[in-house]
C-alpha cells in the first residue's frame, strides 16, 4: 500500500510540474510596435523562452534583441525573474510580415 501512494503522489507532481510550463501563443500580422503580457504559471520563474517562427520583411526588436528579417525559425532564451512577463516588439526596419510567438517559462 505504502508504494501505490508513493507511486501516486510522485505521478502528481510530475502533473502538476508540467502543467506549470504551458506556452503562451501570440500572433503579430500588423507590424507595429507593441508589447505582449501575461501572467507566468511557474512558481518563481527564472528562464523565458520565446519560440519565433513566421517572416518578416526586414529586422526587428524583441526584448532588445535585433532578429533578421526573412523566414524565422528561432528560438530566444533570456533570464526572467518576475511573474509578469512582458514581450516587447519594436519593428525596426520591418514593415510586414506574418510572426508567431510562442512563451513559455520555467
Amino acid at each position: 500500500m505504502r508504494k501505490f501512494i508513493f507511486l501516486v503522489a510522485i505521478i502528481l507532481s510530475l502533473n502538476i510540474g508540467c502543467d506549470q510550463n504551458q506556452f503562451m501563443i501570440f500572433r503579430l500580422t500588423n507590424f507595429k510596435d507593441t508589447s505582449f503580457h501575461f501572467q507566468s504559471k511557474s512558481l518563481h520563474p527564472t528562464l523565458l523562452e520565446v519560440s519565433i517562427s513566421g517572416n518578416s520583411d526586414n529586422s526587428f526588436i524583441i526584448n532588445n534583441i535585433i532578429l533578421e528579417g526573412g523566414k524565422i525559425d528561432t528560438v530566444l532564451k533570456m533570464d526572467w525573474y518576475k511573474d509578469t512577463v512582458i514581450l516587447n516588439f519594436i519593428r525596426y526596419n520591418a514593415t510586414k510580415g506574418n510572426l508567431i510567438f510562442k512563451c513559455k517559462t520555467y
